[in-house]
């Protein structure tokens, strides 16, 4: 079985620094592999070991993206391709396309997997346009697959329901974070990354712009919040009561 794994080297929010004005300041900001995508290549790897075969990873973007991509060769897919795009100049359709036509020089691939979304931006846009320009059979939020044969049994986890269809292989699929649980690789499977083939490609050379227009990114600003200094004195017993009662009033406490 070949199964193509695609992640994305995103911003780490958590180290995330906002201007005055509430943006955010993109520029030097930290990355790392989108917390989600390490569900899909835990549940490629979980495949592989089931039916034997391959594991590839895709990332799409700038030269820090191979962070990402050894980090995911560590955990133990076989090889990984790298395709050089500006992450802050593409959308999510012409990521899609540029996945897309990756995939198709390197396959063919039994299953594509993705994660539901990134963990930056969780537009969730890519793997559904992933599947239809590969031309395969799509499953979203998948929770569980098993494949047999030529076909595979996934259950997708819905907002009040669990959903369970058949797909063809090949097909590709986005799964939620409840699919598994996540290897941590070894100080030796770090070690050993750095010896697997890494495949780099333009993006531009394989999937040109053409004519097709892009998404733009209008403005980007944090949710706006404001915080109430009350100061409260008194003795430990008067400063509780005195906090009850603030809390009460706000509506925290009934």
């Amino acid at each position: 079985m070949k199964i193509a794994v695609c992640v994305k080297h995103a911003v780490d929010e958590t180290e995330l620094r906002l201007d005055p004005g509430g943006r955010p300041v993109l520029a030097g900001a930290a990355g790392k592999m989108s917390t989600f995508d390490k569900n899909a290549v835990e549940e490629g790897l979980r495949l592989k070991s089931a039916h034997q075969g391959e594991v590839v990873v895709f990332v799409v973007g700038a030269a820090e993206s191979k962070k990402t991509l050894k980090e995911a060769l560590a955990m133990g897919a076989d090889r990984g391709v790298i395709v050089a795009a500006d992450p802050m100049a593409i959308d999510a359709l012409r990521t899609a396309r540029i996945l897309a036509a990756a995939i198709k020089r390197s396959g063919p691939y039994d299953v594509v997997l993705c994660s539901e979304g990134a963990s930056d931006t969780y537009t969730g846009q890519v793997p559904p346009m992933l599947g239809e320009l590969l031309g395969v059979a799509y499953v979203g939020y998948a929770r569980k697959i098993e494949v047999t044969g030529q076909s595979a049994r996934v259950e997708r986890s819905l907002e009040d329901s669990v959903e369970v269809i058949e797909a063809p292989v090949p097909f590709a699929a986005s799964v939620v974070s409840e699919i598994n649980e996540p290897r941590y690789p070894t100080l030796i499977q770090i070690m050993q990354a750095s010896k697997k083939p890494i495949e780099e490609l333009d993006g531009e050379e394989i999937a040109p712009w053409g004519s097709s227009g892009r998404v733009e990114v209008v403005s980007m600003l944090s949710q706006p919040s404001t915080r109430k200094h009350v100061m409260i004195e008194g003795s430990p017993d008067e400063a509780a009561a005195k906090l009850v009662e603030a809390l009460s009033k706000e509506g925290v406490l009934k």
